[in-house]
């Protein structure tokens, strides 16, 4: 299990939460993207993710496996959270909240750097972001290129992660603020 399932699963629910009722009707492959916008924008603003989640460079973009199985049934691990629910189409999966945001777990900062991603990406199809994540220079396009990954009609995934920390390689402040954050959950972590 990833660091950002270990110990921001609450908030990732929680946010999940708030881009389902802001992004109606919210498909679960959109969900994935806007979580991934957030993050990245997040790195570039503040110098860290805000899920922590693990993000993979697959056929169709970043995605987070824990998240992406989160939709087959028995395997929801934000059932508190929120329900995928069949749309009866072409295996698309809504995602409907069970219970009301709680913003506790987010600063004023995170609660700008969404609301700014939900206004930009929000009203975007999910065929749109999945473009926006594959294009030149954007994370998911490195570490494809970098490893060499070829997709094909059997090779939809890979075990590559995307590097958050390219965002920021240029910013020595960011970096040191993206490191101690990570010494700081891992050590939550062990707790």
């Amino acid at each position: 299990m990833n660091l950002g399932m270990q110990i921001n699963k609450d908030l990732i629910g929680n946010l999940i939460i708030l881009l389902a009722d802001r992004c109606r009707p919210l498909y679960h492959t959109k969900l994935v993207k806007l979580l991934f916008f957030i993050d990245q924008e997040a790195t570039i603003t503040k110098g860290t993710p805000i899920t922590w989640l693990d993000y993979k460079a697959w056929r169709l973009g970043p995605v987070s496996p824990e998240l992406y199985y989160s939709k087959n049934k028995g395997y929801n691990k934000f059932s508190r959270f929120v329900s995928f629910e069949s749309s009866g189409n072409n295996n698309a999966y809504i995602v409907k909240p069970v219970k009301p945001f709680d913003d506790s777990e987010f600063s004023e900062l995170d609660l700008e750097i969404i609301d700014g991603v939900i206004d930009r990406y929000g009203k975007l199809g999910t065929g749109v972001l999945v473009q926006l994540t594959h294009e030149k220079g954007t994370l998911w396009d490195k570490a494809v290129h970098d490893s060499d990954i070829r997709f094909g009609r059997d090779n939809q995934t890979s075990d590559k992660s995307l590097n958050f920390l390219e965002l920021i390689d240029n910013d020595d402040y960011k970096k040191s603020v993206y490191y101690s954050t990570l010494e700081n959950l891992e050590l939550k972590s062990t707790l």
